[in-house]
Parts: structure tokens; C-alpha cells; sequence
């Protein structure tokens, strides 16, 4: 595995559209991404419209982290006793700009993901996306590095769901567990809920 040598700083609201075009490009393959939108020039289409209101979302109550230029980046929302959800009206467009078929896909996975989430504090990871021409470079691996090693500094764990074995086998590498049960999406692929407590 390649180890990636550039820089890694916390995005601004300036870095919004760069971080939400990272992860929309990122995310065309995603088995995850297909189950919502199955067609594949809608969910080039609809993508940024997706991403855009959690990138907004983690730039307010969360940390977005960005790699070099644009070739890597994580959302991490802090969730715990003194981290309620509230609503930013981040959400409010969604079912207009995603079309009601692919919002009813949407609102399965969200709540099964909720259903799910841990109820201890931690840090939790929705979304981490590395530009395609830059796989395989360590970017991945620098972006999460720099957030787990401040998590370990604070004693504080961190949550994720892996979209794939092969993405589990890397978040694995890094500290992360399994959990006992999988999310699985009817008709669809089934996640792997990840916990990492603080090293």
C-alpha cells in the first residue's frame, strides 16, 4: 500500500462545492449509491444535489476533511450526549431534487442506519471518497489516519458503515471492528457497521 505524502487540512464552507464534487464523482460505483439510484445517468445527474446537503450539514456541526486539492475527503459528525440533531433545513430540497422513487430508497436506508447507530459518544464517518484516478495512492488511509489519531488523543471512539468486504478489510486495518449484524437493503447490497474504539 502506497502512503500518500500530501497535505490534509479542515475544509471551509469555501471548499463546499470542491468536497461535494468529490464525493459525487467518487460515488458513481458505489453498490450502495446504485441500490438508490439505479439508473446510471440520473445518479450522475442527481448526485451533487445528494451530497450537498450533508457536506453543508458536516461543515456545521461536524468537521469535512480535504486531501491536497480536492483528491480526498471525509465528513465526520460528532454524535453523543451534547450533539442533538438538529435540523439546519440542510434536507429540506431532497425529495425534489432526488425524485420520489430514488427518496423512498433513500428513507429505507436511513432508517435502517438509524436503527442501527450506536448510542455512546463517538465520532461517525458517513462518507469518506477519494477521486477514481487517485485509488490506491494511500489518500484513503492519510484522510482517516489524521482524524483517529486526534480521536485517540481524546479517548473518543468512532462509527462507520463499510459499503463493502473490501472496504471493511481496510477500515479493519485501522482499528475498526466489525459488528455482529449487517444492514441489508432489500434487493440490494448490505453494509457492515464498524466500530473503532480510541487506540
Amino acid at each position: 500500500m502506497t502512503e500518500w505524502q500530501g497535505s490534509i487540512r479542515q475544509a471551509s464552507t469555501a471548499d463546499a462545492a470542491v468536497v461535494t464534487g468529490v464525493l459525487a464523482d467518487a460515488f458513481m460505483r458505489d453498490p450502495v449509491s446504485g441500490w438508490i439510484f439505479p439508473a446510471d445517468d440520473h445518479r450522475a445527474r442527481v448526485h451533487p444535489a445528494f451530497f450537498g446537503p450533508f457536506v453543508a450539514l458536516a461543515l456545521r456541526t461536524g468537521e469535512v476533511h480535504i486531501a491536497g486539492d480536492g483528491v480526498g475527503v471525509t465528513l465526520w459528525l460528532p454524535v453523543g450526549e451534547d450533539h442533538g440533531a438538529d435540523d439546519g433545513g440542510e434536507f429540506a430540497e431532497l425529495e425534489a431534487a432526488l425524485g420520489p422513487e430514488s427518496m423512498k430508497r433513500f428513507g429505507v436506508l436511513d432508517e435502517l442506519m438509524a436503527a442501527n447507530h450506536p448510542g455512546e459518544p463517538h465520532w461517525y464517518l458517513p462518507f469518506i471518497a477519494v477521486r477514481p484516478e487517485h485509488h490506491g495512492k494511500g489518500v484513503g488511509s492519510a484522510l482517516l489516519r489524521d482524524k483517529l489519531a486526534e480521536l485517540d488523543r481524546a479517548g473518543t471512539a468512532a462509527y462507520l458503515e463499510a459499503s463493502s468486504p473490501r472496504n471493511a478489510a481496510l477500515y479493519e486495518r485501522l482499528g475498526f471492528r466489525r459488528r455482529p449484524a449487517t444492514l441489508d437493503l432489500p434487493g440490494g447490497p448490505s453494509l457492515y457497521p464498524m466500530w473503532r474504539d480510541p487506540a
